[in-house]
């Protein structure tokens, strides 16, 4: 989105925890380009990732992974309490069937969701009772893996997926969020989008999630179409929108990794002479 940066993946991963941090560790190093108000995305990469397979014993042996590295800012992972009444329930209106997931952590959720009495959501690698520094961005991470999970199950009419969250060893602020999706290119475009609107309704930001919506809506339109190709008048006839909110959810959908633009110097039927398509993707990691 239009602040989320995505960079290279510069700093390796030295150490996972499936059960959340050793008792007493409070080592904090978040990098000093990350807002206090941010989710930095670090990467977003497409593969079969084989260490994440003891953080969840349902990941589907073949079915490609996304791994999201993510830095949340000191400001997000400070900030006490749940999400607000508003926001909670804005965000059950994109996801409706968050409080529905198997959950082997849903304690960690409910403490961002105000009014949620029930959660049961996929088995994550999130301790049930969170870290106890309150530095810790380990629960909002999570939050972000179960948006991520509802968004691709809707977008890709699957009828489950699983997904895990993890720490980087000795940081409160950087992450590892693997999500098993059968389209690679729309899972990784669903776990930015999942971060974006997290963060947003964090800090209330909410004048966003109009075109968060329809970005969702496109993504969910195009996700089976084979041939995608676009100008923006498709997008404002398709989404019931103007032409120049079809064009920002566009380019919207371009910094999401879904979509490319490119000059059309004969396109008659947009004076815009941008057509946008689907953009490619690596292939998966060895």
């Amino acid at each position: 989105m239009t602040d989320e940066l995505l960079r290279p993946f510069r700093d390796k991963l030295r150490g996972r925890m499936a059960a959340g941090r050793p008792a007493g560790e409070h080592a904090d190093a978040p990098a000093e380009d990350v807002h206090p108000d941010t989710i930095l995305i670090r990467d977003v990469a497409v593969g079969p990732f084989p260490e994440a397979v003891s953080l969840h014993p349902a990941f589907t042996p073949g079915v490609p992974r996304v791994r999201l590295t993510i830095d949340v800012g000191l400001a997000l992972r400070k900030r006490p309490g749940p999400l607000g009444v508003e926001e909670t329930k804005a965000l059950l209106e994109f996801c409706p069937r968050l409080l529905d997931h198997d959950c082997g952590a849903g304690g960690s959720l409910r403490r961002f969701l105000n009014g949620a009495h029930r959660l049961a959501g996929t088995v994550s690698s999130v301790p049930a009772d969170g870290a106890a520094d309150e530095r810790d961005g380990l629960n909002l991470a999570h939050l972000i893996e179960h948006v991520a999970i509802e968004l691709i199950v809707g977008v890709t009419r699957v009828p489950r997926c699983s997904g895990a969250t993890c720490a980087h060893a000795g940081r409160l602020d950087r992450f590892d969020i693997f999500l098993e999706c059968t389209d690679p290119l729309a899972g990784r475009a669903a776990a930015i989008l999942a971060a974006a609107l997290v963060r947003d309704l964090r800090i209330g930001q909410t004048d966003r999630l109009i075109l968060h919506r329809r970005c969702l809506e496109l993504l969910t339109l195009l996700a089976p179409a084979e041939d995608s190709r676009m100008v923006a008048e498709d997008v404002a006839l398709r989404l019931a929108c103007g032409r120049d909110e079809a064009m920002q959810t566009l380019q919207e959908m371009v910094r999401l990794g879904y979509m490319e633009a490119g000059p059309a110097a004969y396109l008659f039927s947009s004076p815009t002479g941008v057509l946008f398509r689907k953009a490619a993707i690596q292939s998966p990691q060895r």
